[in-house]
Protein backbone atom coordinates (compact mmCIF):
# COMPACT_ATOMS: atom_id res chain seq x y z
CA UNK A 1 0.00 0.00 0.00
CA UNK A 2 2.77 2.42 0.98
CA UNK A 3 4.63 1.80 -2.25
CA UNK A 4 1.52 2.33 -4.37
CA UNK A 5 0.75 5.68 -2.70
CA UNK A 6 4.28 6.92 -3.22
CA UNK A 7 4.25 5.81 -6.83
CA UNK A 8 0.96 7.66 -7.54
CA UNK A 9 2.17 10.81 -5.83
CA UNK A 10 5.44 10.84 -7.75
CA UNK A 11 3.55 10.37 -11.04
CA UNK A 12 1.18 13.23 -10.14
CA UNK A 13 4.05 15.54 -9.27
CA UNK A 14 5.82 14.74 -12.51
CA UNK A 15 2.76 15.43 -14.66
CA UNK A 16 2.08 18.76 -12.97
CA UNK A 17 5.67 19.92 -12.53
CA UNK A 18 7.76 22.30 -14.71
CA UNK A 19 9.83 19.29 -15.70
CA UNK A 20 6.88 17.64 -17.44
CA UNK A 21 5.94 20.93 -19.07
CA UNK A 22 9.44 21.23 -20.44
CA UNK A 23 9.31 17.67 -21.76
CA UNK A 24 6.04 18.46 -23.58
CA UNK A 25 7.32 21.74 -24.99
CA UNK A 26 4.77 23.86 -23.07
CA UNK A 27 7.25 26.01 -21.22
CA UNK A 28 8.92 27.06 -24.48
CA UNK A 29 5.63 28.20 -26.04
CA UNK A 30 4.58 30.03 -22.93
CA UNK A 31 7.91 31.79 -22.70
CA UNK A 32 7.50 33.06 -26.26
CA UNK A 33 4.05 34.48 -25.52
CA UNK A 34 5.19 36.24 -22.36
CA UNK A 35 8.14 37.67 -24.25
CA UNK A 36 5.74 38.91 -26.91
CA UNK A 37 3.79 40.83 -24.30
CA UNK A 38 7.00 42.30 -22.91
CA UNK A 39 8.64 43.21 -26.22
CA UNK A 40 5.67 44.12 -28.44
CA UNK A 41 6.14 41.17 -30.81
CA UNK A 42 2.98 40.36 -32.74
CA UNK A 43 0.88 37.61 -31.16
CA UNK A 44 -0.72 34.83 -33.19
CA UNK A 45 -4.34 35.76 -32.47
CA UNK A 46 -5.19 39.26 -33.68
CA UNK A 47 -3.10 41.95 -35.42
CA UNK A 48 -1.40 44.78 -33.59
CA UNK A 49 -2.30 48.00 -35.39
CA UNK A 50 0.41 50.53 -36.16
CA UNK A 51 -1.98 52.69 -38.23
CA UNK A 52 -5.58 53.41 -37.18
CA UNK A 53 -8.11 51.55 -39.32
CA UNK A 54 -11.49 53.18 -39.91
CA UNK A 55 -13.86 52.36 -42.77
CA UNK A 56 -16.87 54.40 -43.82
CA UNK A 57 -19.85 53.32 -45.90
CA UNK A 58 -22.86 55.31 -47.00
CA UNK A 59 -26.43 54.05 -46.73
CA UNK A 60 -28.92 56.66 -47.97
CA UNK A 61 -31.78 54.61 -46.50
CA UNK A 62 -30.57 55.59 -43.02
CA UNK A 63 -30.34 59.29 -43.86
CA UNK A 64 -33.00 61.73 -42.75
CA UNK A 65 -34.35 63.98 -45.52
CA UNK A 66 -34.66 67.59 -44.33
CA UNK A 67 -38.02 69.29 -44.77
CA UNK A 68 -36.54 72.59 -45.91
CA UNK A 69 -34.37 71.59 -48.87
CA UNK A 70 -34.27 74.34 -51.50
CA UNK A 71 -36.24 73.93 -54.73
CA UNK A 72 -34.20 74.17 -57.92
CA UNK A 73 -35.07 74.84 -61.54
CA UNK A 74 -32.32 72.93 -63.38
CA UNK A 75 -33.32 69.57 -64.83
CA UNK A 76 -30.73 67.52 -62.93
CA UNK A 77 -28.61 68.08 -59.84
CA UNK A 78 -26.28 66.29 -57.45
CA UNK A 79 -24.44 67.65 -54.41
CA UNK A 80 -22.29 65.51 -52.12
CA UNK A 81 -19.29 65.41 -49.84
CA UNK A 82 -16.48 63.83 -51.89
CA UNK A 83 -14.65 62.59 -48.78
CA UNK A 84 -17.46 60.45 -47.36
CA UNK A 85 -19.78 60.12 -50.36
CA UNK A 86 -22.70 61.54 -48.40
CA UNK A 87 -25.37 62.94 -50.73
CA UNK A 88 -27.31 65.99 -49.59
CA UNK A 89 -29.55 66.50 -52.62
CA UNK A 90 -30.14 64.84 -55.95
CA UNK A 91 -32.55 65.31 -58.80
CA UNK A 92 -32.53 63.01 -61.84
CA UNK A 93 -28.85 62.58 -61.00
CA UNK A 94 -28.41 59.26 -62.81
CA UNK A 95 -30.29 60.12 -66.01
CA UNK A 96 -28.68 60.68 -69.38
CA UNK A 97 -28.04 64.41 -69.99
CA UNK A 98 -25.98 66.48 -72.42
CA UNK A 99 -22.98 67.91 -70.54
CA UNK A 100 -21.84 70.67 -72.92
CA UNK A 101 -18.44 72.07 -71.83
CA UNK A 102 -18.42 70.29 -68.46
CA UNK A 103 -17.05 67.53 -70.73
CA UNK A 104 -13.74 69.35 -70.45
CA UNK A 105 -13.30 68.09 -66.88
CA UNK A 106 -12.65 64.59 -68.17
CA UNK A 107 -10.32 65.99 -70.81
CA UNK A 108 -8.40 67.85 -68.12
CA UNK A 109 -8.20 64.70 -65.99
CA UNK A 110 -6.64 62.63 -68.75
CA UNK A 111 -4.17 65.40 -69.54
CA UNK A 112 -3.16 65.68 -65.89
CA UNK A 113 -2.67 61.91 -65.75
CA UNK A 114 -0.59 61.71 -68.94
CA UNK A 115 1.35 65.00 -69.15
CA UNK A 116 3.55 67.33 -67.12
CA UNK A 117 2.63 71.04 -66.78
CA UNK A 118 5.74 72.28 -68.62
CA UNK A 119 5.41 69.82 -71.47
CA UNK A 120 4.52 71.52 -74.77
CA UNK A 121 2.00 70.85 -77.52
CA UNK A 122 1.56 72.43 -80.92
CA UNK A 123 -1.76 73.76 -82.19
CA UNK A 124 -2.72 71.91 -85.37
CA UNK A 125 -4.77 73.34 -88.21
CA UNK A 126 -7.41 70.65 -87.63
CA UNK A 127 -7.74 71.61 -83.95
CA UNK A 128 -8.67 75.15 -85.01
CA UNK A 129 -10.86 74.27 -87.99
CA UNK A 130 -12.92 71.63 -86.17
CA UNK A 131 -14.55 74.18 -83.89
CA UNK A 132 -18.01 75.07 -85.30
CA UNK A 133 -19.05 78.69 -85.63
CA UNK A 134 -20.55 80.12 -82.46
CA UNK A 135 -18.49 77.97 -80.10
CA UNK A 136 -15.99 79.60 -77.72
CA UNK A 137 -12.27 79.73 -78.56
CA UNK A 138 -9.17 81.34 -77.06
CA UNK A 139 -8.03 82.50 -80.51
CA UNK A 140 -5.24 79.96 -80.66
CA UNK A 141 -3.46 79.85 -84.02
CA UNK A 142 -2.22 76.87 -85.99
CA UNK A 143 1.51 76.39 -85.52
CA UNK A 144 1.64 77.92 -82.04
CA UNK A 145 3.33 75.95 -79.29
CA UNK A 146 2.08 76.25 -75.72
CA UNK A 147 2.74 74.50 -72.46
CA UNK A 148 0.23 72.02 -71.11
CA UNK A 149 -0.35 74.45 -68.23
CA UNK A 150 -1.38 77.23 -70.64
CA UNK A 151 -3.61 74.92 -72.65
CA UNK A 152 -5.34 73.68 -69.50
CA UNK A 153 -5.93 77.28 -68.45
CA UNK A 154 -7.45 78.03 -71.84
CA UNK A 155 -9.54 74.86 -71.60
CA UNK A 156 -10.96 75.52 -68.13
CA UNK A 157 -11.24 79.30 -67.78
CA UNK A 158 -12.64 80.69 -71.05
CA UNK A 159 -13.63 77.12 -72.09
CA UNK A 160 -11.66 77.17 -75.32
CA UNK A 161 -12.82 74.39 -77.62
CA UNK A 162 -9.75 74.38 -79.86
CA UNK A 163 -7.58 73.91 -76.74
CA UNK A 164 -9.54 70.71 -76.06
CA UNK A 165 -8.77 69.42 -79.57
CA UNK A 166 -5.06 70.29 -79.18
CA UNK A 167 -4.86 68.40 -75.89
CA UNK A 168 -6.83 65.43 -77.26
CA UNK A 169 -4.49 65.08 -80.24
CA UNK A 170 -1.44 65.43 -77.98
CA UNK A 171 -2.54 62.73 -75.53
CA UNK A 172 -4.51 60.35 -77.74
CA UNK A 173 -2.94 60.87 -81.16
CA UNK A 174 -6.37 61.71 -82.57
CA UNK A 175 -9.67 63.05 -81.31
CA UNK A 176 -11.35 59.70 -81.85
CA UNK A 177 -8.68 57.76 -79.96
CA UNK A 178 -8.84 60.30 -77.14
CA UNK A 179 -12.62 59.83 -76.90
CA UNK A 180 -12.01 56.11 -76.44
CA UNK A 181 -9.57 56.90 -73.64
CA UNK A 182 -12.19 59.13 -72.04
CA UNK A 183 -14.84 56.41 -72.07
CA UNK A 184 -12.42 53.85 -70.66
CA UNK A 185 -11.27 56.14 -67.86
CA UNK A 186 -14.85 57.09 -67.00
CA UNK A 187 -15.75 53.43 -66.62
CA UNK A 188 -12.79 52.98 -64.27
CA UNK A 189 -14.09 55.86 -62.14
CA UNK A 190 -17.50 54.20 -61.85
CA UNK A 191 -19.41 56.42 -64.26
CA UNK A 192 -22.70 54.72 -65.09
CA UNK A 193 -24.06 56.59 -68.09
CA UNK A 194 -21.21 58.40 -69.80
CA UNK A 195 -20.38 58.10 -73.47
CA UNK A 196 -18.21 60.80 -75.07
CA UNK A 197 -17.32 61.28 -78.72
CA UNK A 198 -15.25 64.47 -78.39
CA UNK A 199 -13.09 66.26 -75.78
CA UNK A 200 -15.08 69.47 -75.41
CA UNK A 201 -18.84 68.84 -75.42
CA UNK A 202 -19.62 70.21 -78.89
CA UNK A 203 -23.11 68.82 -79.28
CA UNK A 204 -23.58 65.30 -80.57
CA UNK A 205 -26.57 63.10 -79.82
CA UNK A 206 -24.15 60.30 -78.86
CA UNK A 207 -22.29 62.47 -76.36
CA UNK A 208 -23.86 62.31 -72.91
CA UNK A 209 -23.43 61.53 -69.21
CA UNK A 210 -25.22 62.05 -65.88
CA UNK A 211 -24.84 64.55 -63.07
CA UNK A 212 -23.49 61.73 -60.92
CA UNK A 213 -20.84 60.90 -63.56
CA UNK A 214 -19.62 64.50 -63.53
CA UNK A 215 -19.41 64.42 -59.74
CA UNK A 216 -17.09 61.40 -59.92
CA UNK A 217 -14.91 63.07 -62.55
CA UNK A 218 -14.68 66.34 -60.61
CA UNK A 219 -13.82 64.44 -57.44
CA UNK A 220 -10.88 62.79 -59.22
CA UNK A 221 -9.74 66.08 -60.77
CA UNK A 222 -9.60 67.70 -57.34
CA UNK A 223 -6.70 65.41 -56.44
CA UNK A 224 -4.42 67.53 -58.65
CA UNK A 225 -3.03 70.78 -57.26
CA UNK A 226 -2.62 72.26 -60.74
CA UNK A 227 -6.30 71.66 -61.47
CA UNK A 228 -7.39 73.30 -58.21
CA UNK A 229 -5.12 76.25 -58.91
CA UNK A 230 -6.51 76.80 -62.41
CA UNK A 231 -10.23 76.50 -61.66
CA UNK A 232 -10.04 79.23 -59.00
CA UNK A 233 -8.33 81.73 -61.31
CA UNK A 234 -10.50 84.73 -62.14
CA UNK A 235 -8.88 85.28 -65.54
CA UNK A 236 -6.07 84.07 -67.76
CA UNK A 237 -3.88 85.58 -70.48
CA UNK A 238 -2.62 83.31 -73.24
CA UNK A 239 1.05 84.20 -73.81
CA UNK A 240 2.11 85.81 -77.06
CA UNK A 241 4.04 83.62 -79.50
CA UNK A 242 5.99 84.10 -82.70
CA UNK A 243 2.86 83.06 -84.58
CA UNK A 244 0.64 85.43 -82.61
CA UNK A 245 2.84 88.19 -81.09
CA UNK A 246 0.01 90.26 -79.63
CA UNK A 247 -0.58 90.07 -75.88
CA UNK A 248 -4.32 90.62 -76.06
CA UNK A 249 -5.75 87.17 -75.38
CA UNK A 250 -7.05 87.74 -71.85
CA UNK A 251 -10.20 85.94 -70.80
CA UNK A 252 -12.40 86.03 -67.70
CA UNK A 253 -13.51 82.92 -65.87
CA UNK A 254 -17.05 81.99 -66.92
CA UNK A 255 -17.98 80.76 -63.41
CA UNK A 256 -19.85 83.67 -61.84
CA UNK A 257 -19.77 82.08 -58.38
CA UNK A 258 -16.08 83.06 -58.33
CA UNK A 259 -16.50 86.69 -59.37
CA UNK A 260 -17.03 89.30 -56.65
CA UNK A 261 -18.70 91.60 -59.18
CA UNK A 262 -21.39 88.99 -59.90
CA UNK A 263 -24.75 88.77 -58.20
CA UNK A 264 -24.10 85.06 -57.78
CA UNK A 265 -20.78 85.49 -55.99
CA UNK A 266 -20.09 82.83 -53.36
CA UNK A 267 -16.94 83.54 -51.29
CA UNK A 268 -16.37 79.87 -50.42
CA UNK A 269 -16.45 78.79 -54.08
CA UNK A 270 -13.34 77.00 -55.37
CA UNK A 271 -14.35 76.35 -59.00
CA UNK A 272 -15.05 74.44 -61.21
CA UNK A 273 -16.50 74.50 -64.76
CA UNK A 274 -19.40 75.92 -66.73
CA UNK A 275 -21.05 74.52 -69.84
CA UNK A 276 -23.65 75.57 -72.36
CA UNK A 277 -25.14 74.46 -75.62
CA UNK A 278 -28.67 75.00 -76.88
CA UNK A 279 -29.39 71.29 -76.50
CA UNK A 280 -27.77 70.89 -73.08
CA UNK A 281 -28.96 74.14 -71.57
CA UNK A 282 -26.83 75.86 -68.94
CA UNK A 283 -24.63 73.56 -66.85
CA UNK A 284 -22.26 74.05 -63.93
CA UNK A 285 -19.99 71.89 -61.85
CA UNK A 286 -18.99 73.87 -58.77
CA UNK A 287 -17.29 73.35 -55.45
CA UNK A 288 -16.77 74.99 -52.07
CA UNK A 289 -14.26 74.56 -49.28
CA UNK A 290 -15.28 75.57 -45.78
CA UNK A 291 -13.62 75.26 -42.42
CA UNK A 292 -14.01 71.49 -42.46
CA UNK A 293 -16.44 70.57 -45.23
CA UNK A 294 -15.72 70.32 -48.96
CA UNK A 295 -18.56 69.99 -51.45
CA UNK A 296 -19.00 69.28 -55.14
CA UNK A 297 -22.25 70.33 -56.82
CA UNK A 298 -23.46 69.51 -60.33
CA UNK A 299 -26.45 71.12 -62.06
CA UNK A 300 -27.46 70.39 -65.64
CA UNK A 301 -30.18 71.61 -67.98
CA UNK A 302 -30.74 75.16 -66.78
CA UNK A 303 -32.88 77.45 -68.92
CA UNK A 304 -30.58 79.46 -71.24
CA UNK A 305 -30.12 83.06 -70.11
CA UNK A 306 -31.98 82.63 -66.81
CA UNK A 307 -28.91 82.16 -64.63
CA UNK A 308 -30.41 79.05 -63.07
CA UNK A 309 -27.13 77.14 -63.03
CA UNK A 310 -25.62 79.82 -60.77
CA UNK A 311 -28.65 80.48 -58.58
CA UNK A 312 -29.40 76.79 -58.09
CA UNK A 313 -25.78 75.96 -57.30
CA UNK A 314 -25.48 78.83 -54.85
CA UNK A 315 -28.70 77.78 -53.09
CA UNK A 316 -27.59 74.17 -52.75
CA UNK A 317 -24.05 74.93 -51.63
CA UNK A 318 -25.18 77.57 -49.15
CA UNK A 319 -27.87 75.32 -47.70
CA UNK A 320 -25.50 72.41 -47.06
CA UNK A 321 -22.77 74.62 -45.60
CA UNK A 322 -25.32 76.25 -43.29
CA UNK A 323 -26.84 72.97 -42.05
CA UNK A 324 -23.96 70.46 -41.98
CA UNK A 325 -20.40 70.25 -40.74
CA UNK A 326 -17.78 67.70 -39.81
CA UNK A 327 -18.15 66.96 -36.10
CA UNK A 328 -16.19 64.70 -33.76
CA UNK A 329 -18.29 61.70 -32.78
CA UNK A 330 -15.66 59.58 -31.02
CA UNK A 331 -12.67 60.46 -28.84
CA UNK A 332 -9.69 58.11 -28.68
CA UNK A 333 -8.94 59.36 -25.16
CA UNK A 334 -12.24 58.03 -23.82
CA UNK A 335 -12.34 54.26 -23.10
CA UNK A 336 -15.32 52.52 -24.67
CA UNK A 337 -15.22 49.45 -22.43
CA UNK A 338 -13.41 48.04 -19.40
CA UNK A 339 -12.71 44.34 -19.01
CA UNK A 340 -10.94 42.12 -16.49
CA UNK A 341 -8.62 39.79 -18.40
CA UNK A 342 -8.41 36.17 -17.35
CA UNK A 343 -5.06 34.51 -16.48
CA UNK A 344 -3.33 37.89 -16.29
CA UNK A 345 -1.01 39.36 -13.72
CA UNK A 346 -2.58 41.51 -11.05
CA UNK A 347 -1.02 44.74 -12.30
CA UNK A 348 -2.16 44.30 -15.90
CA UNK A 349 -5.47 42.40 -15.73
CA UNK A 350 -7.68 45.54 -15.69
CA UNK A 351 -7.88 46.64 -19.33
CA UNK A 352 -9.48 49.65 -21.05
CA UNK A 353 -10.68 49.13 -24.63
CA UNK A 354 -10.08 52.18 -26.82
CA UNK A 355 -9.96 53.57 -30.35
CA UNK A 356 -6.66 54.44 -31.96
CA UNK A 357 -7.93 57.68 -33.47
CA UNK A 358 -10.66 60.27 -33.14
CA UNK A 359 -13.55 59.87 -35.57
CA UNK A 360 -15.23 62.85 -37.20
CA UNK A 361 -18.25 62.69 -39.47
CA UNK A 362 -20.20 65.12 -41.59
CA UNK A 363 -23.44 65.49 -39.68
CA UNK A 364 -26.39 67.84 -39.24
CA UNK A 365 -25.62 70.81 -37.04
CA UNK A 366 -26.52 70.18 -33.42
CA UNK A 367 -25.86 66.45 -33.51
CA UNK A 368 -23.88 65.54 -30.38
CA UNK A 369 -21.92 62.31 -29.77
CA UNK A 370 -24.44 61.09 -27.19
CA UNK A 371 -27.12 61.04 -29.90
CA UNK A 372 -25.09 58.82 -32.24
CA UNK A 373 -26.10 55.11 -32.20
CA UNK A 374 -23.12 52.96 -31.20
CA UNK A 375 -22.75 49.19 -31.54
CA UNK A 376 -19.75 47.34 -30.10
CA UNK A 377 -18.60 43.83 -30.92
CA UNK A 378 -16.32 42.45 -28.20
CA UNK A 379 -15.69 38.93 -26.87
CA UNK A 380 -17.32 38.18 -23.53
CA UNK A 381 -14.04 36.97 -22.08
CA UNK A 382 -10.43 37.87 -22.76
CA UNK A 383 -7.39 35.83 -21.79
CA UNK A 384 -3.80 36.95 -21.39
CA UNK A 385 -1.45 37.63 -23.01
CA UNK A 386 -2.65 40.72 -24.90
CA UNK A 387 -0.49 43.32 -26.62
CA UNK A 388 -0.97 47.07 -26.61
CA UNK A 389 -2.98 48.09 -29.72
CA UNK A 390 -3.97 44.47 -30.37
CA UNK A 391 -7.35 44.32 -32.09
CA UNK A 392 -9.95 42.93 -29.70
CA UNK A 393 -13.19 43.86 -31.48
CA UNK A 394 -14.92 46.62 -33.42
CA UNK A 395 -17.30 49.51 -32.95
CA UNK A 396 -19.82 50.97 -35.40
CA UNK A 397 -21.21 54.51 -35.38
CA UNK A 398 -24.28 55.38 -37.49
CA UNK A 399 -24.40 59.07 -38.37
CA UNK A 400 -27.29 60.12 -40.61
CA UNK A 401 -26.55 57.56 -43.32
CA UNK A 402 -22.79 57.33 -42.77
CA UNK A 403 -21.61 54.15 -41.05
CA UNK A 404 -18.15 54.28 -39.50
CA UNK A 405 -16.52 51.04 -38.38
CA UNK A 406 -13.30 51.11 -36.35
CA UNK A 407 -11.15 48.58 -34.55
CA UNK A 408 -11.19 48.42 -30.78
CA UNK A 409 -7.74 47.85 -29.33
CA UNK A 410 -6.06 47.17 -25.99
CA UNK A 411 -4.80 50.29 -24.26
CA UNK A 412 -1.81 48.48 -22.76
CA UNK A 413 -0.02 45.13 -22.60
CA UNK A 414 -1.64 42.42 -20.51
CA UNK A 415 0.91 39.88 -19.25
CA UNK A 416 0.03 36.27 -18.60
CA UNK A 417 0.57 34.87 -15.12
CA UNK A 418 4.02 33.17 -15.09
CA UNK A 419 3.90 29.41 -15.57
CA UNK A 420 6.34 28.81 -12.70
CA UNK A 421 3.82 30.33 -10.29
CA UNK A 422 1.17 27.93 -11.52
CA UNK A 423 3.54 24.99 -11.05
CA UNK A 424 4.50 26.18 -7.60
CA UNK A 425 0.85 26.22 -6.60
CA UNK A 426 0.37 22.73 -8.04
CA UNK A 427 3.41 21.39 -6.16
CA UNK A 428 2.20 22.90 -2.91
CA UNK A 429 -1.23 21.37 -3.46
CA UNK A 430 0.36 18.00 -4.21
CA UNK A 431 2.47 18.27 -1.06
CA UNK A 432 -0.61 19.00 1.05
CA UNK A 433 -2.32 16.03 -0.56
CA UNK A 434 0.69 13.88 0.22
CA UNK A 435 0.69 14.93 3.84
CA UNK A 436 -3.00 14.16 4.15
CA UNK A 437 -2.66 10.78 2.50
CA UNK A 438 0.44 10.01 4.54
CA UNK A 439 -1.39 10.88 7.75
CA UNK A 440 -4.35 8.72 6.80
CA UNK A 441 -2.04 5.88 5.91
CA UNK A 442 -0.19 6.06 9.24
CA UNK A 443 -3.44 6.18 11.17
CA UNK A 444 -4.71 3.10 9.38
CA UNK A 445 -1.39 1.35 9.99
CA UNK A 446 -1.57 2.05 13.75
CA UNK A 447 -5.14 0.75 13.90
CA UNK A 448 -4.10 -2.52 12.25
CA UNK A 449 -1.27 -2.95 14.80
CA UNK A 450 -3.65 -2.41 17.69
CA UNK A 451 -6.05 -5.03 16.31
CA UNK A 452 -3.21 -7.55 15.98
CA UNK A 453 -2.02 -6.77 19.53
CA UNK A 454 -5.50 -7.51 20.94
CA UNK A 455 -5.51 -10.89 19.38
Amino acid sequence: MNQRIWTCLLALLFLLSPLSAFALGETTDDAVVVAAADTGVLSESEPVLQTPRVTVTYDPEQQKTPDDLPAIACKAAYIADPASGKVFFEKRAHEKMYPASTTKLLTALLVLEHCTPDETATVSASAVSRVPAGYVTANLKAGETHTIRTLLQALLIPSANEAAFVLAEHVGGSVEAFADLCNKRAAELGCETLHFVNPNGIHDNNHYCSAYDLFLIAKECRKYELFNEIVTMKSVTVPATSVYPANDRTYQNTNQLLLASSGYYLPACTGIKTGYTEEAGECLVSSTSGDNLDLICVVLGGTPGAGQRFSDSKKLLTYVNDHYAYQQIADQQVPLAHLTVQKATGKTRELDIVLQTDIASVAPNGLTPDKVPVQMDLPQELKAPILQNQVLGSVTYSVDGLIYTADLVAQHDVIKQPYWLYNLLVVLAAFVLFVVLRTVYLQQKRKRRRRRAKR
